[in-house]
């Protein structure tokens, strides 16, 4: 196999690469529906409403940015976001919070619960996409992107 980025990494098989793209593409598209119920809550112009709005505005995203770039010091302190039951109570959390009375957030909560649904599921069977928990940190650096 190849070399990556001349670290001496060998790649990754183009199967786990593509369903690592799908995935990554169903993260961003809640996050870009949390950044748009969140545009929403701007709409009343209450301290009320403006404040979630900003919030979820920016774990939008910082979700979105996370997707393409991980960097070490998160990978360490923030795993829960790199395993299947952290990332499914967060996407369960998410969907919480982003829930109010237009379709548009109706459709972010769902899409949440939905996806944070299948992280729980998938915690429970041998489905392997990011770094599990036993690893160390070396075979975490390894993986970090």
């Amino acid at each position: 196999m190849a070399a990556r980025g001349g670290a001496g990494l060998p790649e990754k098989p183009l199967k786990t690469f593509a369903r690592d793209i799908l995935w990554r593409l169903l993260n961003v598209v809640a996050a870009a529906l949390w950044i748009t119920a969140a545009a929403f809550r701007f709409v009343h112009g209450t301290f009320q409403s403006v404040m979630p709005g900003i919030a979820l505005m920016l774990i939008g995203i910082v979700s979105v940015v996370l997707e393409f770039w991980r960097p070490e010091v998160i990978l360490e302190n923030c795993y829960f976001l790199w395993n299947f039951m952290g990332r499914g109570l967060f996407f369960l959390l998410m969907g919480c919070l982003v829930i109010e009375t237009r379709v548009v957030s109706y459709v972010a909560a769902g899409l949440s619960w939905g996806i944070g649904l299948l992280y729980i599921v998938l915690w429970f069977t041998s489905f392997t996409l990011f770094p599990v928990a036993s690893m160390s940190r070396r075979d975490l650096e390894a993986q970090a992107y």
